[in-house]
């Protein structure tokens, strides 16, 4: 393995780790004309900063570059590089950029496809999810409940569950959802449960606890676009309280579509970057508000019994778009979503559902907010930070 290491030292001192998200955005401008492979990534090295690994022979077949890139992150040189070799991949791992050769496996797949409606009705369930059991992976169906997944062979071994809010999940073997050129998923309304209240003169111990943004001036709002755009709210336990997420919050602004749908997201926290980590939400969850919706809007977790991490966690909004699904499939967590099933006569969806939500923040200097972005890495404003309005309800579990 051949390493080579490009530093400018600006003083002398320990060198931080840097980050990936940090590594792959930085913006550089290069030149490149009919110049070796290696020396192109020398030269892009040089011109980052950063280290770089890879081993000898890794470019013995590839031709000379002529590339140019004016203020352009390096993950999009890096991809204009290696565009035309599609066995050299590369990660970003401690700050360090690491060339490898890709593995090419072929992998046989199969596709399910079909419809989730009503059990009763037969009406079709918006945004309802099929995932595989336990695992990430899972597809978001259409406005009019139309879904196609597609599995790896491995995958055949694993059950399907499907579901939706309000909605008792089912759970298939693959093998009964292949046998059908399409099928048709129903699921039964849950019923609503409803706590029992105990009336009584004394005061009652509280049982929960509000924790995150719950600010009650608004100054500004921010859009959702069309890519799978993530916008998360670290929430600090400091207080290191034992229980559960009972319930999530969203402060969405009616300047936005507040019925178009969106996906709940629950991280805790990576230990590295500080930034969200593992979705500790165990099912993709897509919730499609009210059109009346103006304000704060609730999401009930307890069925799902989240334990509160000792260190804090995230809650985080993400935009789903019944058009964009292109974008949605390559999450970097692996979720597939619905494919569009395009009619002669029918546009798809509702013309209402054009754009997505814009969420409330209150204010800047709010070091809790972090994004998404495109090129799937988290990371905070530099500038003019805000302190996005999403709250978490926490049910305390009773000392004995």
């Amino acid at each position: 393995m051949k390493s080579i290491v490009f530093i400018i030292f600006l003083c002398v001192g320990t060198i931080p780790i840097i980050a990936q998200n940090t590594v792959l955005e930085k913006r550089i401008s290069v030149s490149l004309n009919a110049m070796p492979m290696e020396k192109a990534i020398e030269k892009i090295a040089a011109t980052a900063g950063i280290h770089v690994s890879y081993s000898s022979d890794l470019f013995s077949h590839c031709s000379p570059v002529t590339l140019a890139a004016q203020d352009q992150m390096l993950l999009a040189v890096l991809n204009k590089l290696f565009a035309p070799y599609k066995k050299i991949a590369y990660t970003v791992h401690a700050g360090q950029l690491i060339l490898f050769p890709k593995k090419t496996i072929i992998v046989k797949e199969y596709t399910i496809k079909g419809t989730i409606c009503h059990e009763t009705s037969g009406s079709p369930i918006s945004y309802a999810t099929l995932q595989i059991k336990g695992k990430p992976k899972g597809v978001v169906a259409d406005h009019n409940g139309f879904f196609e997944f597609t599995l790896s062979e491995l995958e055949l071994a694993d059950s399907l569950t499907a579901s939706c809010l309000g909605y008792e999940r089912r759970t298939f073997g693959t093998d009964t959802l292949l046998a059908k050129p399409e099928v048709r998923i129903a699921l039964k309304e849950k019923p609503l449960n409803i706590e029992s209240v105990i009336v009584t003169a004394t005061k009652l111990p509280k049982k929960s606890k509000t924790l995150g943004n719950r600010n009650i001036f608004t100054t500004g709002s921010i859009y959702l676009d069309t890519h799978g755009q993530q916008i998360a709210l670290y929430i600090e336990n400091k207080k290191h309280l034992n229980g559960y997420i009972r319930k999530v919050s969203y402060h969405l602004s009616n300047k936005g579509n507040v019925e178009a749908p969106f996906r709940v997201r629950i991280f805790d926290v990576d230990t590295l970057t500080n930034a969200p980590g593992k979705d500790i939400l165990p099912e993709i969850l897509v919730i499609q508000p009210p059109q009346d919706t103006n304000g704060w809007f609730d999401v009930n977790l307890s069925e799902y019994q989240i334990f509160v991490p000792p260190n804090g966690f995230f809650v985080a909004i993400q935009g789903v778009f019944p058009n964009d699904y292109s974008f949605y499939a390559n999450d970097s967590e692996l979720v597939d979503t619905g494919k569009l099933r395009r009619r002669s006569n029918d546009d798809f969806a509702p013309k209402s559902i054009h754009y997505g939500q814009r969420i409330n923040y209150s204010g800047k200097g709010g070091g809790n907010t972090w994004h998404y972005s495109l090129s799937h890495q988290w990371f905070q404003m530099e500038r003019d930070n805000y302190s996005v309005k999403i709250s978490a309800e926490i049910g305390i579990f009773s000392k004995k």
